[in-house]
């Protein structure tokens, strides 16, 4: 299986199709076995990266972190995409992941043609937010149904993975709270998409309209239907939203 590493962090990554470069970035607590179908589909028209975040999935775990999750990730993986020789590409993200995304956008030692963000937090993390999200998973763990699924995504320590990214967001929360020191210097154009009525994220839409607001070279697409994330619930709509996107000068 291919891994690059980072820090000591071995940063597991899976790699698909030919062309212009995609770098697809799961959610916390997750990983790419997530985005298993999507990976298929975009191979078909773009060299398909989808990394583990760190801590994730089949990345090597990183215990003891404090300090913010997102941005770290998002130095790790433009590491691993400096020495892949893959610094000229799309980016798309989902939740979480779309705020590694912006990171890795906003790095001047990349070149970001597009980046796709769906279905995130916003500008910030306030820390009863942090909480609500938490509470939200303990509920969601209860059903056997998803604790199948998060073993299937990270394998038999998976509930220890889940306690790692708990703490990473409520300590960032509590000590940041805000995910970005300014937006203004994004120069790639941006797809920010989101739900109109998100299960997951109260007032989603709202949070990236003012996302949106901020960035003069952005498109906004809010979806009716669907469940959290957009991606995933609108997938033959989002697909051609974002071929279309991507292609388009």
């Amino acid at each position: 299986m291919p891994y690059f590493t980072v820090k000591n962090i071995r940063l597991f990554y899976n790699e698909r199709g030919k062309g212009v470069p995609l770098i697809m970035l799961h959610d916390n607590g997750g990983s790419s076995k997530m985005l298993k179908t999507e990976i298929r589909y975009y191979s078909k028209h773009f060299r398909v990266i989808a990394f583990d975040l760190p801590g994730h999935g089949r990345s090597d775990r990183i215990h003891d972190f404090e300090g913010d999750f997102w941005q770290y990730s998002a130095f790790i993986i433009k590491k691993a995409l400096v020495e892949l020789d893959l610094t000229d590409a799309n980016i798309m993200g989902t939740s979480g992941g779309a705020i590694v995304g912006f990171h890795l956008a906003l790095d001047q030692d990349l070149n970001c043609r597009a980046l796709i963000a769906d279905s995130f937090e916003g500008l910030a993390l306030p820390p009863e937010r942090a909480k609500q999200k938490m509470e939200q998973r303990s509920r969601t763990i209860k059903i056997n149904f998803f604790r199948m699924f998060f073993q299937y995504l990270h394998g038999k320590d998976w509930q220890e993975v889940l306690r790692s990214d708990a703490s990473n967001q409520l300590h960032f929360a509590e000590h940041k709270t805000v995910w970005f020191d300014s937006l203004e210097e994004l120069n790639c154009k941006v797809l920010l998409t989101a739900l109109t009525n998100d299960n997951m994220i109260p007032r989603a839409a709202e949070k990236v309209k003012l996302v949106h607001d901020l960035l003069p070279n952005s498109r906004l697409h809010l979806f009716d239907k669907g469940k959290h994330p957009a991606m995933l619930s609108n997938k033959k709509k989002y697909r051609k939203l974002v071929c279309d996107f991507c292609c388009k000068q």
